[in-house]
């Protein structure tokens, strides 16, 4: 998926996050979104999902030549986020079902199949809300980029992983198909270095 954005502006009240932003991101691009701590990136990020509305300015969306609208992006993209849960209630067996029903993870015969690439010894009957934020971080991020949507945005996917988990997730990423746009929101030097542009966001921009 392509996207344009042309002078894109969030403030709230007189208090500007960000100002005028125009860039680009082509189909397949690893794009990075930069800037310390309360920066902006994850507003910017919440914008670029259709999940939050910008002060001024526009983005297009363009798939297999196609404009998609503001408002059916979501059916095009995985949105994973530290702030963004699954259904706790499920067990991740379920889960997987359910994402299954959904027309999701079409490449996986079994739950099998899919956990197994989670690289973790899941008990699958557990409800979700059992397990520790690293795993559940693992869950989110093995459902978003296992899966052949268009695009997907992370913000801080390395959020609430050890040093095993954020290996895995490096892992994760050579199996996002080329033809895939990855845009995530990071201050971590190994993430934004894995991606290939990128744009700076802070006060005063």
């Amino acid at each position: 998926m392509d996207l344009s954005i042309q002078r894109l502006s969030k403030a709230y009240g007189r208090r500007a996050v960000f100002r005028d932003l125009t860039f680009s991101i082509t189909t397949g691009a690893r794009f990075a979104i930069t800037g310390p701590n309360g920066s902006g990136k994850s507003t910017l990020l919440k914008i670029l999902s259709g999940g939050l509305l910008p002060t001024s300015g526009t983005i297009v969306y363009t798939h297999l030549d196609h404009k998609v609208s503001e408002a059916e992006v979501y059916k095009y993209m995985h949105f994973v986020a530290p702030y963004n849960t699954v259904i706790e209630e499920l067990s991740l067996r379920e889960l997987f079902t359910f994402h299954q029903n959904l027309g999701l993870l079409r490449a996986f015969g079994s739950y099998r199949e899919w956990s197994d690439r989670l690289e973790y010894a899941f008990d699958p009957d557990h409800q979700i809300k059992t397990y520790s934020s690293g795993m559940k971080q693992r869950i989110k991020l093995g459902l978003a980029l296992l899966d052949d949507r268009p695009l997907i945005l992370l913000d801080e996917p390395g959020s609430n992983l050890d040093v095993a988990g954020k290996a895995w997730f490096f892992r994760l990423l050579e199996m996002v198909s080329p033809a895939q746009t990855l845009v995530l929101a990071s201050n971590e030097p190994t993430e934004i270095n894995y991606c290939t542009g990128s744009i700076g966001v802070g006060e005063g921009h």
